[in-house]
Formats: structure tokens, sequence, C-alpha cells
């Protein structure tokens, strides 16, 4: 029976690990109140700036524009990028497997939307498939594995294992090919509710063994009166 109890404690205890791993699972750029939590131009231009209103909300909801030029130079092409110790570090252990976001297409052409993360050893892994965004005025949901599945790796041999756990930039771009530049082009979406999603399988065992350490604690506080 201590054995079994050791056990539980020490899931616990990786799930209190895990809590404080950056990024933190659930957690999620909204861009509200001016925040734009990290997330800049990674062409060498000024930043995305917030739109204070015409979210996936509404009325004051705020979200980035993204937008490039399409010629050579300064924000030529179509990418934001975040390097905050927010959005970087050990993605493993922190349980986040996933990557989702509200996205709009303001241009007049379909953009194929890719999450890309870098490692500190220089490799790339790109969402392969892209999401297709349609240019309809409209905002969508995406939802990006971070899986064998749904990632390619490029520019460097890294084991995704390994990468996950030292992640040092994250990427968001469209280009119709499996790369972490963005296209250049000439157009601009908008970006909200971006949110690190955790494995399925943390919820479940919290349920798991919850009930297990109270049934034990329980227990322990009858031995305690029948003693006293």
């Amino acid at each position: 029976m201590r054995m079994r109890v050791v056990a539980a404690v020490g899931m616990v205890g990786t799930l209190a690990a895990a809590a404080a791993a950056n990024p933190v699972p659930n957690q999620v750029s909204t861009f509200q109140g001016g925040n734009n939590g990290g997330w800049a131009n990674g062409d060498r231009g000024s930043d995305p700036p917030i739109v204070t209103t015409g979210g996936p909300a509404g009325a004051a909801d705020a979200f980035l524009r993204v937008t490039s030029t399409g010629s050579f130079g300064a924000l030529s092409r179509l990418l934001t990028l975040n390097e905050s110790t927010t959005w970087t570090g050990n993605f493993a252990t922190a349980g986040v497997n996933a990557v989702s976001m509200e996205l709009k297409n303001f241009g007049t052409a379909p953009l194929s939307m890719r999450v890309a993360l870098q490692e500190t050893g220089g490799t790339y892994y790109v969402s392969n498939p892209a999401f297709t965004l349609p240019a309809d005025n409209a905002w969508h949901t995406a939802t990006f594995p971070l899986t064998a599945s749904g990632l390619q790796t490029i520019n460097g041999g890294t084991p995704l294992a390994t990468g996950l756990t030292r992640i040092r930039e994250v990427r968001i771009l469209d280009n119709p090919s499996v790369d972490y530049h963005g296209a250049v082009v000439s157009a601009s979406f908008g970006l909200d509710n971006v949110r690190a999603v955790p494995e399925p399988a943390g919820p479940l065992l919290l349920v798991v063994v919850a009930p297990f350490i109270m049934r034990r604690t329980s227990r322990g506080a009858r031995g305690f009166s029948n003693h006293g």
C-alpha cells in the first residue's frame, strides 16, 4: 500500500512540474489591453499593430494584424514570431502538444497558414499540411498539432522529442511550401486567441489520482481519531 501512495504522490509531483514549465498549458495571447504577448514582426520591420475592435468576439475584442508588402526589404514576408519566455522552453514537460488560434484573411487570395518552431540547435519543425485560410473576411479556428505526424523537420536533424524540450522561437506564417520563412506576398491576416493546447491525458490523470489521494487522506483521518 505504501508503494501505491508513493506512486500517486510522484504523479502529482510530475503534474506540478508540468504546470510550472513554459509554456503553461492553456495559456492564451488575447491581445487585450494593448499587450502583444511577445508576438513581433520577424522581417526587420515594426511589430504588427493591435487592432482594438473587430476580433472574433466582435466589438471591443482586440486582435493582432500581421501584414506584408510582398516587395524586397523589411515587412516583405507574411509572418509573426515569438521569442519571449512565455512561448519558449520545454513544451514536452509542459504537456503542450498543439497550438490553436483564430485567423482572419484580409486579402483576396487564400493563405497557407503554418506554425514553425525552432529549437536551440537550429532545427525547425514546420506544420504540414498547412491550414488553408480562405479570403472570406471571416474568422476561422485553426489547430496545429506539435506531433511527428503534424510537423516536418527541416534545416537540421534534431529529433522532435528532443527539440520540443528546448524551443527558442515560435512562428505563425503563410507559405504554400513547407518552410519557416513567410511567403513574399502582399497580404494581411488577423490573429487572436493563440493558445497552448495541453495533452488530453493531463486532466484524466488528475481525475484518476485525486480520488485515490482523497481516500488515503480519509482513511488516515479515521485511523487518527480511533487512536485518540
